[in-house]
């Protein structure tokens, strides 16, 4: 009989129940961004992805502010190379669901506009 792993389920941490809420999102652009004094709540919009990689919440965060697209990726209780797999796939997926959202072709000869990513 084959062993089988068992899963491990993975919770929502501190880090993104605080910046579900706009105002501490808000804080924490503005705190990577200094000069950027002009942004409100309603200039961010949460890009966070779930349930894509794991069977769970995928428990990092993305939002968007203007031309910027940040992704911030939790630490891990254990290491692993394939953090940066995870990372690009998350970045891939992330500018995936932009192009459908603003209806942009990949296909067509024209270039398309996309985000400037920030990965922390």
């Amino acid at each position: 009989m084959a062993q089988s792993m068992p899963k491990r389920k993975i919770k929502d941490s501190v880090f993104t129940n605080l910046f579900q809420d706009k105002k501490y999102l808000l804080r924490l652009y503005k705190a990577l961004h200094p000069e950027d004094s002009n942004v409100t709540e309603e200039d961010i919009k949460d890009v966070t992805i779930k349930h894509i990689l794991v069977d769970a919440d995928y428990n990092d965060l993305g939002f968007s502010v203007g031309g910027r697209l940040v992704i911030l990726i939790e630490s891990q209780s254990t290491w692993t190379l394939n953090i940066i797999i995870r990372a690009l796939m998350y970045l891939i997926q992330t500018y995936h669901d932009f192009f459908k959202r603003t209806k942009q072709n990949l296909y067509s000869s024209k270039k398309v506009n996309m985000p400037k990513p920030e990965l922390y």
